[in-house]
């Protein structure tokens, strides 16, 4: 897994789903169609139209499910105040704002999980 920097402040789950596609962000906004904040269903399509396999739904992080899928798009809810997508793989967070991120994950609240099934 390479790690893709996020160009905009927008652009973290386009930068996610580079990641996994190993495709370039530039090719990944044209294929989604924007630049902006996307949705778990944009990026469930974006997945979709690139054969990757897939959880079928977003999981919450709860009592029942308190640990993500090895290979997952996380929701973070930041320090900030802002909602950001962070690609989670081999134990390695590749936050697409902050960097490659080796042990616990510090800048904001991992609240659920896209398992991906590569």
């Amino acid at each position: 897994m390479n790690l893709v920097m996020q160009p905009t402040p927008e652009t973290c789950g386009q930068a996610c789903i580079a990641m996994i596609t190993g495709n370039s962000v530039e090719d990944v906004i044209r294929d989604m169609e924007t630049s902006g904040p996307t949705s778990i269903g944009q990026l469930i399509e974006a997945l979709d139209r690139c054969g990757v396999r897939h959880a079928e739904r977003n999981t919450r992080i709860s009592k029942k499910n308190p640990v993500p899928h090895p290979c997952s798009i996380l929701t973070v809810h930041t320090n900030a105040g802002y909602t950001h997508w962070v690609l989670l793989n081999e134990g390695k967070y590749y936050d697409p704002e902050f960097g490659l991120i080796e042990g616990e994950y510090t800048f904001g609240k991992i609240t659920s999980f896209l398992g991906i099934y590569l």
